[in-house]
């Protein structure tokens, strides 16, 4: 059994037969830019050959998407105060 199923199946996830290489590796990859890993890191785990690509895995990031709504909040309460 491949790897990717294997953990599927020690997880108890249903229908282990559906995990790919593709789909652990894309995985992975977003939980190391969630932890704010950099472009350099993200493309060398991810196996990405385009910036473009990896830049995409930190932009969907929980943590940049937390911080581009404290930047909004922050400028509507600076705005309430006025």
């Amino acid at each position: 059994m491949a790897i990717p199923k294997q953990i599927a199946a020690f997880l108890d996830l249903p229908d282990v037969n559906l995990y790919t290489g593709h789909s652990l590796r894309r995985s992975s990859t977003t939980v190391l830019a969630v932890t704010g890993a950099n472009l350099i890191e993200i493309k060398q785990h991810g196996g990405c050959k385009s910036s473009t690509v990896a830049e995409q895995y930190i932009e969907d990031s929980v943590m940049n998407k937390m911080k581009r709504g404290q930047k909004i909040f922050h400028s509507l309460e600076i705005r309430r105060k006025l």
